[in-house]
């Protein structure tokens, strides 16, 4: 499935005053737009990194017709929006919850799942067309509180890292790797092939 997202996150998952305390720069405004930056950023790099969505977004994701069962590996997914094809005749037509399909969110931590209703088959879908399957879904925590700690720890290491280090290379420094904190809790959240 080839995802896109659609409807961007419109919370963070931590307040500016965290990330100021953790980056030692709360009581100062004069960063506040460069660590709001850096949050955003740092909040996106955590999420591919860990192969999660942190905040709430919208996104379809499309395949080329239907599988046995659709499986999204965007999670958390929350909402499972509309499941929508263009058939063998070129129209488009949207499935219908429960007598077309159910869904298995149930996972949290897992993929979401998609299968025919019990008793039907997905319908065939227009053969040579690429997308012709579009799912519209809500994946991500619904509240900063929803986040784990782990994650929002990981974000403000990643913040407080690049606003001290905002070149792309530090001259007459031994390097020393801060990489192995966030490998560790990164792979506390990881949604990978080790769960």
């Amino acid at each position: 499935m080839r995802y896109k997202q659609t409807v961007a996150p419109t919370l963070n998952a931590l307040h500016l005053d965290e990330v100021k305390a953790h980056a030692g720069v709360d009581g100062y405004d004069d960063y506040d737009n460069l660590l709001a930056t850096l949050r955003d950023r740092a909040t996106e790099a955590v999420g591919k990194r860990c192969g999660r969505q942190i905040m709430s977004a919208t996104y379809t994701g499309t395949m080329d017709g239907f599988p046995a069962e659709i499986l999204i590996d965007k999670v958390p997914v929350t909402e499972i929006t509309t499941v929508a094809y263009t058939d063998d005749a070129g129209d488009a037509q949207t499935l219908t919850p429960v007598t077309e399909f159910q869904t298995d969110l149930s996972t949290f931590d897992g993929v979401a799942r998609i299968k025919p209703a019990y008793g039907t088959t997905f319908p065939t879908t227009l053969s040579g067309t690429y997308g012709a399957v579009v799912v519209t879904f809500k994946a991500g925590y619904l509240t900063a509180a929803a986040v784990p700690d782990t994650i929002k720890h990981e974000i403000n290491m990643l913040i407080a890292h690049w606003f001290a280090q905002r070149e792309g290379v530090v001259v007459g420094s031994i390097s020393s790797n801060i990489p192995a904190g966030l490998e560790m809790l990164s792979s506390l959240n990881d949604t990978g092939a080790y769960q």
